[in-house]
């Protein structure tokens, strides 16, 4: 809860500000070139879909299953209007102002935005370790598979999950400001399946009866694909 209340207040302020510029200034929409990058908000878009495999887990514990369905709906019209209205209004706004992938370096030096970056870096320190819970869990099956439970076990686990933060820490320090262009090649590369060939695949196999069930099927699972390998190449291109 306290991460959510953090990014909302974050989204509030930047787009606050974002507002007041475009407002002042006007639009510098024209100074960005889009051309040359498109290919890598394809991969970002596709990489906000990691969390997409927690959508049927989700569904085994709630109270209501059957509006479930409806839920998710409303989650992703909201999360669709609030990452394409950011990103207008912020480009926009700041137009080829924005050089870092960090959207607060736009806002204006006072104590209120230092107080906002603050929070927000605390929200990034406690959820990093939790996004890499996944992570953590695949490789001590791999490693601790058969060991008896015990402060041994325990202390060995904790430091492969503090060496694991560590060093994602330091490769994602170590990126710069190639951080947006790493995230669109993963995005691309490894987020495509999850968002849609899978589905899609396992979809055609276990469910699909109809010609076009099937024809809709194959359709997603060639165009991401295609997807997959055109903006990976791109992206690795344009490093």
């Amino acid at each position: 809860m306290f991460a959510d209340v953090i990014i909302v207040v974050t989204l509030i302020v930047v787009l606050s500000y974002a507002g007041k510029e475009f407002k002042d200034h006007g639009s510098d929409l024209n100074t960005v070139s889009f051309m040359a990058t498109w290919t890598d908000s394809i991969g970002f878009s596709v990489y906000a879909f990691e969390g997409i495999g927690l959508i049927l887990p989700v569904q085994e514990i709630t109270k209501k299953p059957e509006a479930y369905k409806t839920v998710v709906l409303y989650v992703f019209a909201t999360c669709l209007i609030l990452m394409v209205g950011f990103g207008l209004l912020t480009v926009s706004a700041w137009g080829d102002k924005l050089t870092t992938p960090l959207i607060t370096d736009m806002l204006p030096d006072n104590t209120f935005c230092y107080i906002i970056k603050i929070f927000f870096c605390v929200n990034l320190i406690f959820s990093h370790p939790l996004q890499l819970y996944p992570a953590h869990i695949i490789i001590e099956n791999m490693i601790y598979n058969g060991w008896p439970k015990s402060k041994k076990r325990q202390m060995s686990k904790n430091f492969t999950r503090t060496l694991l933060v560590g060093l994602t820490t330091i490769f994602t320090m170590s990126l710069g400001e190639k951080v947006d262009k790493f995230l669109s090649i993963l995005g691309a590369l490894t987020c495509t399946p999850i968002a849609f060939t899978f589905p899609a695949l396992f979809h055609l196999k276990a469910c699909a009866k109809t010609p076009g069930q099937k024809a809709f099927d194959s359709i997603i699972i060639a165009f991401s694909l295609v997807i997959q390998v055109y903006c990976t190449a791109l992206g690795v291109i344009n490093w």
